[in-house]
């Protein structure tokens, strides 16, 4: 077959080496010797090398080249013949609502295990690792080739990561795979014969504390800030009819497929925590990674439209200061000139219809001077949230109509949220709005990664999606009971304020102006206290990435400047002249019970930038 197909015997080598590493070949200094047969055997000599094999056929000639790509190279330590593949739950699903969908029969991503390889005998996800006795307990799921299904979850048993896994066990780790010897698979299968505790008698012992409990913690924990002081049946009976929020964001992920958008499912929630519990959210990026789409999706999953409850304002250049998008007073005339943007009959409209949710979405925000512009919403929505008024002019003055007396009252039914792009064609935002803002920077996926998803989504089960209610608009009700009150800093676990009291203390070293103030410690423990959770309980997001989530959010974007003045903090180069962690990667580094993929990869492009012009934004 192989010879059919590939022009090459089944025994034969597949792989060879090529110029399409030469990003690691000069980074080693491979171009610098004169032997490079004799250096490439001795640099990869009793070395582990993850690879991605790569088939190009040449059309002139008609025949084929085999070559790989290099993802990373790491000493062997014990030598080993064979290892064994074990995918890793994505980043963000806890380990109970990993156990959940195993024993629901729902399917479950496994995004670097594809149905070519056989199916895995270990999958680790949170700080566990489960053990799949057989091959007929998970079925490759027909629609996705990354995705599987549970069909016997009572042979699953889980034990914790061992203390080693991350030192010595765990090799090659790229993403969400790594590879373990066939000495490390006897001693898990050891673990697991004598401490495996099986996942369905975990579910069924939260079960029935749940149901010794009168009422599920995610509705006691609203208090009476919504339902007011009724007693537990009359709230019982209030929550009849609204949308949970797990089921809101299925409609998310649902509408997002229709309309062929490839998000980061993490990202989708991330930027619905922040809308629930920042005043400003702004999503930022390069130009065509889909920042008004997901805004204006964000909208149509609420069931908002334009003309009614959805206001898509156009930043432009000229927009200088507040009148610009909200009008002025004729001092002549006592005639109130509404700007053209009709931001100011938006929200009035909005005050009047307080059981409805509405959306301002900023496109191009930082086209014009943000501080200038937008300077009074700035303040008004710092305000608490009875206390938000916008005066449009002095109460001295004279308007002959009455609604625009009292000026612009911004409810809590109202979403404020900003697209940006970061060139030279745009203003940079102010610490000031940085610090009342969530900044996500969405992140372009793989063109052959986002062809083969389009092509899983087209073969997507319909009655799947029929499931999920995609018509009942969301009502400001509905959507102020997803919130949940946060605690101020008692909300925080003591690692969490000693890595900001860590990080603030390296951003004012530099600059004693900025750094991770009050306002911003309260307002992630308000995000952390909002991650949604699914109808038993199980947070849909993972509370450490979500508190990576937010360290790359509120605080390293306040971190920008001349090489000079911060390269300590973002990146050191070493004696070789390779780049190395910083002060703020090492203080995120050190905490190995949590993961700061995203905090660290978004500093990793931070230094590219310092080294590459100076400065960074």
């Amino acid at each position: 077959m192989l010879k059919t197909l590939l022009g090459k015997k089944a025994e034969e080598v597949y792989i060879t080496f090529d110029n399409r590493n030469k990003l690691y070949l000069e980074k080693e200094a491979y171009f610098n010797t004169d032997d490079k047969v004799n250096f490439i055997r001795e640099h990869f000599k009793n070395k582990l090398i993850l690879f991605k094999p790569k088939l190009t056929y040449e059309e002139s000639r008609k025949r084929y080249h085999y070559n790989f790509d290099i993802i990373l190279v790491e000493e062997e330590g014990e030598a080993c013949l064979h290892y064994v593949a074990i995918p890793h739950i994505k980043k963000g699903i806890s380990h109970k609502r990993f156990e959940k969908l195993l024993i629901d029969q729902k399917p479950i991503e496994l995004e670097q295990y594809n149905h070519s390889l056989e199916i895995p005998e270990f999958i680790v996800c949170d700080n566990f690792i489960y053990h799949i006795p057989d091959s007929d307990v998970l079925e490759k799921y027909s629609a996705r080739t990354t995705t599987y299904i549970c069909r016997k979850a009572q042979d699953i048993k889980r034990i914790p990561l061992p203390k080693e896994w991350h030192f010595s066990m765990a090799k090659a780790m790229y993403k969400e795979l790594c590879f373990i010897s066939t000495k490390t698979r006897l001693e898990l299968t050891s673990q697991f014969d004598e401490f495996g505790e099986y996942i369905i008698d975990s579910y069924k012992q939260i079960e029935k504390e749940k149901n010794n409990s009168y009422l599920h913690s995610d509705f006691t924990d609203k208090g009476d800030s919504l339902l007011g002081n009724q007693n537990a049946e009359e709230k019982e009976e209030a929550n009849i009819g609204l949308i949970a929020e797990h089921e809101f964001l299925e409609r998310l992920d649902v509408l997002a497929e229709e309309k062929d958008l490839i998000y980061d499912k993490n990202d989708i929630k991330n930027l619905h925590i922040s809308l629930k519990t920042s005043k400003f959210t702004i999503l930022g990026g390069m130009s065509g990674t889909g920042k008004s789409e997901l805004a204006r999706l964000y909208a149509e999953a609420l069931g908002l439209k334009e003309k009614d409850n959805l206001l898509f304002l156009p930043i432009s250049p000229s927009y200088t200061v507040p009148a610009d998008i909200l009008g002025f007073l004729n001092q002549q005339t006592g005639i109130y000139m509404e700007s053209d943007t009709g931001l100011v009959s938006f929200l009035l409209r909005a005050k009047k219809e307080k059981d409805k949710m509405f959306m301002i979405i900023l496109d191009e925000m930082n086209l014009g001077q943000v501080e200038h512009y937008f300077s009074d919403f700035i303040s008004v929505l710092e305000a608490p949230a009875k206390q938000r008024y916008l005066k449009l002019f002095s109460d001295k003055a004279i308007c002959h109509q009455e609604e625009y007396r009292n000026g612009l009252e911004i409810g809590e039914n109202v979403l404020f949220i900003g697209t940006a792009n970061f060139d030279e064609t745009t203003k940079d935002f102010s610490n000031r709005m940085l610090d009342r803002s969530n900044v996500i920077i969405l992140e372009k996926k793989g063109f052959l990664e986002a062809k083969i998803y389009e092509e899983e989504q087209s073969s997507e089960p319909a009655e799947i999606k029929h499931k999920i209610d995609m018509n009942t608009e969301i009502t400001a009700p509905n959507y102020k009971y997803w919130i949940r009150e946060a605690k101020g800093l008692i909300s925080l676990e003591d690692v969490e304020l000693k890595i900001l009291d860590e990080i603030h203390e390296q951003i004012s070293s530099y600059d004693s102006q900025t750094g991770v103030s009050f306002r911003i410690a309260k307002d992630i423990a308000l995000y952390l206290a909002n991650i949604p959770k699914d109808e038993d309980e199980n947070e849909l997001l993972s509370r450490d990435v979500a508190f990576d989530y937010q360290i790359k959010q509120r605080i390293l974007p306040k971190i920008r400047g001349y090489r000079d003045q911060i390269e300590n903090i973002v990146f050191k180069v070493d004696s070789e002249g390779k780049i190395k962690e910083g002060t703020i990667g090492m203080i995120l580094s050190k905490y190995e019970e949590l993961n700061f993929e995203k905090s660290l990869k978004y500093l990793e492009q931070k230094a590219k930038e310092l080294v590459r012009n100076g400065y960074t934004l």
